[in-house]
């Protein structure tokens, strides 16, 4: 799942939730396949942003977790101290946690 922003949507996208607009009006279900129609009409209605199905769009600023653990080992190369080496593990940890729920989202 992924929540990206009108500009981004493109038709044949699937909602992966029900999309509002800003009083809080249903304008599509869950599972509505976004047409040329669908997407002039959100933004029409001044709807920003919309959460669809999977994970469509790469951002240039989102990395792999590869590449997260690559620049999380070049910042602990250097650190010795128990405590670091506690906090790199916690953090390899975490990264991975949060890339597990992106990819499951």
């Amino acid at each position: 799942m992924q929540r990206l922003p009108l500009k981004y949507l493109k038709p044949g996208m699937r909602t992966a939730q029900e999309v509002r607009d800003e009083k809080g009006r249903v304008l599509c279900p869950a599972g509505t396949t976004l047409s040329p129609e669908i997407l002039e009409r959100f933004a029409k209605m001044g709807v920003s942003y919309v959460t669809v199905e999977g994970h469509p769009v790469n951002f240039p600023w989102e990395k792999t977790l590869a590449e997260e653990l690559a620049a999380l080992e070049k910042r602990f190369s250097q650190a010795l101290h128990p405590f670091l080496l506690e906090l790199k593990e916690v953090l390899r940890e975490v990264l991975g946690e949060l890339h597990r729920e992106s990819e499951d989202a």
